[in-house]
């Protein structure tokens, strides 16, 4: 359980996997996460194909990966929708933090954050040492 924390920690980049119902659609992502409760959280425009997706079916997974050394996180996830401006506001807070070169596009009208709560993960070291859990928020 540490790696897949420690490998949630030291990335800012990860793959968002997200579908209609019928078609898959994948996205390069700058991320922010809170380890310790397994919640991702990324910045999209509303008008996006994945944000489109999100609203029609939320089950998503997050791909993080150490591709130097063969290891690879899959989280399985849900679209958890923020209802409250101040959590928004202090998220979005953090994840400049990380990632301040988003900025600006933080900041624009048309830019909506996004909650993923991690809902199982898969942690693969080489090409069979596969570990499978169940994340503490479930």
């Amino acid at each position: 359980m540490k790696l897949i924390e420690d490998m949630v920690k030291a990335k800012e980049i990860c793959v968002l996997a997200t579908s209609d119902g019928n078609t898959p659609h994948t996205s390069l992502m700058n991320y922010f996460a809170d380890h310790a409760v397994m919640k991702f959280y990324f910045l999209s425009p509303k008008t996006s194909k994945k944000n489109k997706n999100l609203k029609k079916n939320p089950h998503v997974s997050i791909l993080i990966d150490r591709r130097d050394e063969n290891i690879t996180l899959s989280i399985e996830g849900v679209y958890s929708p923020i209802k409250k401006q101040q959590t928004i506001d202090a998220i979005t807070k953090l994840f400049l933090l990380k990632s301040p070169h988003m900025k600006e596009f933080a900041e624009h009208p048309d830019t909506e954050l996004i909650r993923i709560e991690g809902k199982s993960a898969e942690l693969v070291q080489g090409f069979t040492d596969v570990f499978s859990t169940k994340l503490k928020n479930f």
